[in-house]
């Protein structure tokens, strides 16, 4: 197994053994006196964006002085810069989460800005891209009335139907993000899209969340079932890391009591028993923490592309040692230059976006390919060619897991048609949306700063 990942996926649980601790602790001073070691520690982390919370365990161990001065100082400059920015974030977030309550809007705090305060205790622990919400549908158009009255900036105009009224086929509106861009909020009211082949259990949800104080704002969270369930549909399924999965372990090891039984049933209501089988079978892979008996009770029987995606990446962890073999963030990728298509009007600058769309679907780089087929670690020829033939079909895969088969197709002709049909504003003058920013008085550099600033 690779000594990082062995490490790492240890020190990140927030219950850790004895004999965990004693080879933690072993580890560190095997490489007390190598800091070429102790720089590839930390650059593992940093590639895997662990380092923040293997900052705050190595402290919370009384291991951290092991370290030579300068990876202390690499490893404390990162979780100062990501708590930083979480704070920012929150201290954004307290400004509409009021205006929601004055405003009779119900809201469920979901994922990492909720964890920090109910599994970790900590507002550093990991960097968070955006703040997610969960409302009930019908109070979009009133939540959008407060982000605009806050002075927030729409990330984009939106498909048809993601601004004013809810859209049906969708689970969340468009993204705004705040004045002093430091927080970008996403808006959903429901836990996944309509068009998967996921159901979408939110009526059910809503009636079994909890109160939750957010820096003195009453609002709401989802049960710990519930919470599961919305981190098991949202592990991507090749960006799946440590720290993808340490959510999913470390709230299984906070809340303990927890009934698998109704877990195992409120994964097949939401006909999620393979994507839940697949995300607990590979946190366990980091954390050997998840139940055996969670596991038997969840094991679905169908051979689906999740499963099928799971039996390649365990075969290639063990090959290789370590999970992160095959880890790729190529659906975001991917999303965003369907972004940047939607911010441009003219026939000449949709085409480019379409162009490398369509490169990334077909002929994606050799490194891409190979992750796509978790073969990474044995790029022999034969696996190159078949990853090459297999990558377009990988790629619709993800792209289905978020909006379903039909719409992925449908999204595709859309883009052609929305191509050809931009020739039209050469004549007939379309506002874009970086000549709205201006019209409002934002600088269009700072928004696709924000935007290629995602992770």
């Amino acid at each position: 197994m690779n000594i990082h990942f062995n490490f790492v996926s240890k020190i990140t649980k927030v219950v850790i053994t004895d004999f965990e601790k004693n080879e933690i602790t072993d580890y560190l001073l095997s490489i007390q006196n190598n800091i070429t070691q102790q720089q590839e520690l930390f650059r593992y982390c940093e590639k895997y964006k662990t380092a923040p919370w293997v900052y705050l365990q190595m402290q919370k161990l009384a291991v951290f002085d092991l370290l030579e001065k300068s990876v202390q100082k690499s490893f404390s400059a990162i979780y100062e810069k990501t708590k930083k920015q979480n704070e920012n974030r929150n201290k954004e977030a307290v400004r509409f989460l009021e205006e929601f309550v004055k405003n009779g809007v119900e809201v469920a705090i979901l994922k990492g800005n909720m964890l920090i305060h109910t599994t970790y205790h900590n507002s550093g622990y990991k960097r968070m891209n955006d703040f997610d919400i969960l409302i009930h549908k019908e109070d979009w158009v009133k939540v959008q009335n407060i982000y605009h009255k806050l002075g927030y900036i729409p990330l984009g105009f939106g498909w048809s139907g993601e601004k004013k009224e809810a859209a049906k086929f969708s689970h969340t509106g468009i993204s705004f993000i705040s004045p002093n861009f430091q927080c970008i909020v996403g808006t959903q009211w429901g836990l996944k899209s309509p068009t998967t082949k996921y159901n979408d259990l939110i009526d059910l949800a809503w009636t079994q969340t909890e109160p939750f104080d957010f820096y003195g704002v009453p609002v709401k969270k989802l049960s710990t079932p519930f919470n599961l369930l919305h981190l098991v549909l949202h592990l991507g399924i090749f960006k799946c890391g440590i720290r993808d999965c340490m959510d999913i372990y470390n709230l299984l090891l906070t809340e303990k009591e927890i009934d698998k039984i109704k877990i195992s049933d409120l994964f097949q209501k939401a006909n999620a028993s393979d994507k839940a089988y697949f995300a607990l079978v590979l946190s366990n892979l980091c954390s050997n923490s998840i139940p055996n008996e969670l596991l038997q009770e969840v094991q679905p029987q169908k051979n689906s592309f999740v499963m099928k995606r799971l039996k390649k990446r365990l075969q290639a962890a063990e090959e290789a040692g370590d999970l992160h073999i095959s880890y790729n963030d190529y659906f975001q990728d991917i999303e965003k230059n369907v972004i940047y298509f939607n911010l441009f009007t003219k026939f000449h600058q949709r085409i480019g976006f379409l162009a490398k769309i369509i490169r990334q679907i077909y002929f994606p780089k050799a490194k891409i390919a190979l992750r796509l087929s978790d073969s990474l670690h044995k790029p022999t020829f034969a696996n190159l060619l078949k990853a090459r033939l297999k990558a377009p079909y990988y790629v619709f895969s993800l792209i289905a897991e978020e909006i379903g088969w039909k719409f992925s197709l449908l999204l595709f002709v859309k883009l052609f048609f929305d191509t050809l049909f931009s020739l039209k504003n050469y004549f007939f003058k379309q506002e874009s949306y970086f000549s709205y920013l201006k019209k409002i008085g934002i600088n269009p550099s700072e928004i696709e700063k924000v935007v290629k600033n995602i992770q």
